[in-house]
């Protein structure tokens, strides 16, 4: 759904015709700017959320990144989508392992000045793990979710032994059924939102921190579940604690000066990721190395 809009839209650009989503000023966040989120077209449209090309380079502003990401996919209950289920650990195991992952080594931060002074994190950016796929059975039943009641959920779950414990590399992301809305500083899941990262502990480095990705189920089909994915993972592996509003600071990593993470700025440019048995859809991200979103198709292995 939000995937074949969005092409669109990057096609109309590509034409040189323009695109007006409103008057009003663009965010890169929620409407009171506390949440970076995936954007739907109709939030763009009412918000004027307009990221593109022109926005320009990433900056460092001392924060982590994955220095060798692992991942976990998360199975909220039963009802998850059966092609997600039994497909999201093959996409997994894949992205960890690509060129797709080998890209952003460019926003590793050893050695790298932030342009805000604070020191670096000095981290190498890595080929990851995929430690494989748990199906929870929710403490929480409810329909109507918030975004803590699934930091409280994910917490509960790892305490209980269910999921691998907290690390500094550790990414949970968590896949849910269609019949579960999610709701987040006002805004509705697949109303306003397709997808979020975010880090609890979210005011510096923590050994507490717990990061995590949740990916709702929209009713698009599975090329915008891993579209949406490759998205979120893309960049919590570059930003893991991003910051509200447009003003980024110390702790995220890797923003633009308008608070852009580097998929936000190639929203509609989509890849193919292809493994030995199969293929699937990817965003493109934004490269300082290119000026540009990033090009081509991706392998696993690399």
């Amino acid at each position: 759904m939000f995937l074949s809009l969005r092409l669109a839209a990057a096609v109309v650009a590509a034409l040189g015709l323009g695109v007006s989503l409103g008057a009003a000023q663009a965010q890169p966040a929620g409407e009171s700017g506390a949440y970076h989120i995936f954007a739907t077209p109709a939030y763009e449209a009412r918000t004027g959320r307009n990221p593109h090309l022109s926005l320009g380079e990433m900056n460092y502003y001392g924060g982590t990144v994955f220095s060798k990401v692992e991942l976990v996919s998360v199975i909220w209950g039963p009802n998850v989508n059966q092609t997600t289920v039994q497909e999201i650990p093959d996409f997994s195991a894949a992205i960890v392992d690509s060129t797709f992952l080998q890209q952003l080594k460019q926003y590793s931060t050893k050695g790298v000045k932030a342009i805000n002074g604070h020191k670096s994190s000095n981290q190498t950016i890595k080929l990851g793990t995929f430690y494989g796929q748990v199906q929870i059975t929710p403490k929480n039943q409810n329909l109507n979710l918030t975004d803590k009641d699934i930091q409280k959920e994910l917490e509960y779950q790892i305490g209980a032994g269910n999921l691998p414990p907290l690390g500094p590399n550790m990414l949970y992301m968590v896949y849910f059924p269609t019949d579960i809305t999610i709701t987040l500083d006002g805004l509705t899941s697949c109303v306003d939102f397709g997808a979020y990262h975010f880090a609890r502990y979210d005011k510096k480095e923590n050994p507490k921190n717990l990061f995590y990705a949740v990916e709702p189920d929209c009713n698009g089909g599975f090329a915008d579940i891993t579209y949406a994915a490759s998205h979120e993972f893309a960049e919590a592996t570059t930003d893991n604690i991003p910051t509200p509003g447009s003003n980024p600071a110390y702790p995220q990593a890797w923003n633009n000066s308008d608070g852009y993470e580097i998929a936000d700025l190639c929203e509609g440019y989509s890849g193919t990721l292809t493994d030995q048995t199969r293929s699937y859809t990817v965003t493109q991200v934004y490269l300082n190395t290119l000026a540009s979103c990033s090009t081509g198709n991706y392998q696993s292995p690399p």
